[in-house]
């Protein structure tokens, strides 16, 4: 089975796609009914079915298996809701990784026919792709062209006019694409644009690939820009939280030997005992947990450090979201089904105090256009996790006006690039990245 690869191996392939081909190609055949439209968004947590979880790798996250692992795990048993659970929940995924199990959960859906599931695959990983500060616009414009091939081999037409509308854009725009692979995903984007019907906008890509291939001198810079990363201070210790964990990954790797070797037919037919010996030591851990990071964050006067605390922090909260909505297959923990909603918001606040302290180290920068910059890449960064469904407690519409406040700095101080705007149409808002002379124009800055 294929594994996790990174995202531009993956892409590789993607440049070969012609507007008619795509992942899916023609051999699916699907009423278009059942297909989100452009405009449509879902956070994936919401669209895990937890019935359709398989016991033998869904437990993996609370063995130790970091989180790469136990997506590779899954998807090499051909456990795809374990592994949409993972993209879903996870947050310690990067988006290369993130993005490429996207596209390739979304062949799988497919291929199961399971239309709208692997639309909103596609969907997201173009998301990503689009609020991402940490990928390139090569990658960029490859899962737009992937994403948008297979939406429209699913009937999504829409949606996957409006990925083509978003790479050109990209194409023209970008500084950071070469002159012949600028050509080559023009003419990529005009062969989708003739499968449209979109005759002129086809024209007029063909016109500009051959522009691109035709200049007389390399264009694209060589350089490439750092994203921001927050800086992390060492981690206080704990020999109980440690021993703690440890009970917890015992238990539940017995568990996972039980349920390999004697696979249950349903959830009601896992082992009782295993499954008791798991939720003890979770409880356990939890309230041990729960003691350091109050005592712990009551101590640190390091920026750094409390960033560290906070990360963990919300890293436990997230299995104990999880656990508490039935996600790992099993009704884990009753106790903490009955208080899910303080669990989110719990796991909420965390994040947001992580991303409070990456506002904070951004700061404490020199004011500089790299500044910024980094304060654009942390309220990205925050956005994406609200669309994902992580900011239980964020306020989308607020997080937009914060990056509109941030985008109009570097839009005065003529930062080169493309800047992310939205784009609204009946209450509905997407998300698309946007050259200086388009921003702010809605739907005007589409092609036409």
């Amino acid at each position: 089975m294929k594994r996790v690869i990174p995202l531009l191996l993956v892409l590789l392939g993607c440049t070969m796609l012609t507007g008619g081909g795509g992942l899916l190609g023609v051999a699916f055949f699907y009423h278009p009914a059942d297909v989100p439209g452009a405009f449509d968004w879902k956070p994936p947590l919401e669209q895990v079915d937890n019935t359709a979880l398989a016991p033998a790798t869904v437990i993996l996250p609370l063995t130790g298996m970091d989180s790469g692992g136990a997506l590779n795990a899954a998807l090499d048993n051909a456990n795809i809701e374990n592994a949409y659970a993972l993209v879903a929940y996870d947050t310690n995924l990067d988006s290369t990784t993130r993005i490429g199990a996207l596209l390739q959960l979304g062949s799988r859906y497919a291929t199961a026919k399971q239309t709208r599931k692997a639309a909103t695959c596609f969907q997201a990983a173009a998301l990503l792709a689009t609020l991402s500060p940490d990928l390139s616009d090569p990658a960029r414009e490859d899962t737009y062209l992937q994403a948008s091939s297979s939406l429209r081999a699913l009937g999504a037409t829409d949606a996957g006019r409006m990925l083509i509308d978003q790479a050109y854009i990209v194409a023209q725009n970008s500084i950071a694409l070469r002159r012949e692979s600028r050509a080559r995903r023009l003419n990529q984007i005009a062969d989708a644009y003739t499968e449209l019907g979109a005759s002129a906008l086809a024209a007029q890509a063909h016109s500009k690939a051959d522009e691109a291939s035709t200049e007389p001198a390399e264009t694209a810079t060589a350089q490439v820009r750092v994203p921001f990363i927050p800086t992390f201070g060492q981690m206080p210790t704990s020999a109980d939280v440690a021993h703690a964990a440890q009970t917890r990954i015992a238990a539940a790797q017995l568990l996972v030997d039980d349920l390999t070797n004697n696979p249950p037919k349903n959830a009601a037919a896992w082992p009782p005992d295993s499954v008791s010996q798991l939720r003890d030591a979770l409880m356990d851990e939890d309230t041990v947990r729960q003691s350091f990071y109050d005592e712990q964050l009551a101590r640190a006067k390091d920026p750094a450090v409390q960033a560290a605390l906070w990360r963990d922090r919300a890293n436990w909260l997230m299995l104990k979201y999880r656990t508490a909505r039935g996600a790992f297959g099993i009704d884990l923990v009753p106790d903490w089904s009955k208080e899910a909603n303080t669990i989110a918001a719990d796991w909420s606040d965390a994040l947001t105090e992580f991303y409070r302290l990456q506002e904070s180290q951004v700061a404490a920068l020199p004011k500089t256009a790299d500044a910024t910059q980094a304060s654009e890449d942390y309220v990205r960064r925050e956005l994406m996790a609200a669309r994902w469904g992580w900011l239980s407690g964020a306020n989308e519409n607020d997080l937009s006006r914060a990056l509109s406040d941030v985008t109009q700095k570097l839009r005065d101080a003529q930062s080169t690039g493309l800047f992310l705007d939205t784009l609204t149409r009946n209450n509905k808002t997407i998300y698309l990245l946007l050259p200086d002379e388009l921003y702010g124009l809605n739907d005007k800055a589409l092609p036409k």
